[in-house]
């Protein structure tokens, strides 16, 4: 009896893994082609990722993100992926830290060298302005920041709302396109 079960086991286990191999109708050829064609999956993934941009031995501008995905294969451009935030810090000539830049998602296309953050995005800048919106684009060829989404300046004096800005990378200089409210500020240490 133990030897008929131990055989009608392996007979069992032979007749699946026949059935399993002889079943597929694709070739593995055409399968691999399927996969090569729509696959979209990171080359390199990071976690707790930092990167430092640098010129003539000057930090220019650091950015640290917990989760990074690098795609190389079989996407139109190169890019880098941050589906967990980032935080991006840029630098004046002294490698102080002159803006800051939070964001929940980002996208860097590494051949334009552009970069879109999404969802609360906020940008302080040295004067400790504020300016949130839920997306904007920062061009580091021609450093600027800018978006055509709702934006919200928060200033000392006073609270501008649009929609529409353009502004330096560093967000000491801007525009908003379409301003459709001020709100100032009481200075409570003058009376």
């Amino acid at each position: 009896m133990y030897l008929f079960k131990r055989r009608f086991r392996f007979s069992s286990f032979l007749l699946i893994a026949a059935f399993t191999l002889f079943s597929c109708q694709n070739s593995t050829k055409e399968i691999a082609e399927v996969t090569k064609k729509n696959a979209i999956f990171p080359t390199d993934h990071g976690k707790q990722v930092e990167i430092l941009y640098t010129d003539s031995g000057s930090v220019r501008w650091r950015l640290k993100t917990p989760v990074m995905n690098h795609y190389t294969y079989n996407v139109k451009e190169r890019y880098l992926e941050m589906p967990e935030g980032l935080y991006l810090e840029f630098f004046n000539d002294s490698n102080k830290v002159k803006t800051t830049l939070k964001a929940n998602y980002g996208i860097r296309y590494e051949e334009t060298k552009k970069t879109e953050v999404k969802y609360k995005v906020v940008v302080t800048n040295a004067n400790g302005e504020v300016l949130n919106t839920e997306q904007l684009f920062w061009d580091e060829a021609t450093r600027r920041i800018y978006t055509k989404e709702f934006v919200k300046i928060t200033t000392k004096k006073e609270i501008l709302m649009g929609t529409g800005l353009d502004a330096n990378q560093d967000f000491s200089e801007y525009t908003i396109e379409k301003i459709s409210g001020t709100i100032s500020v009481k200075d409570d240490d003058k009376k």
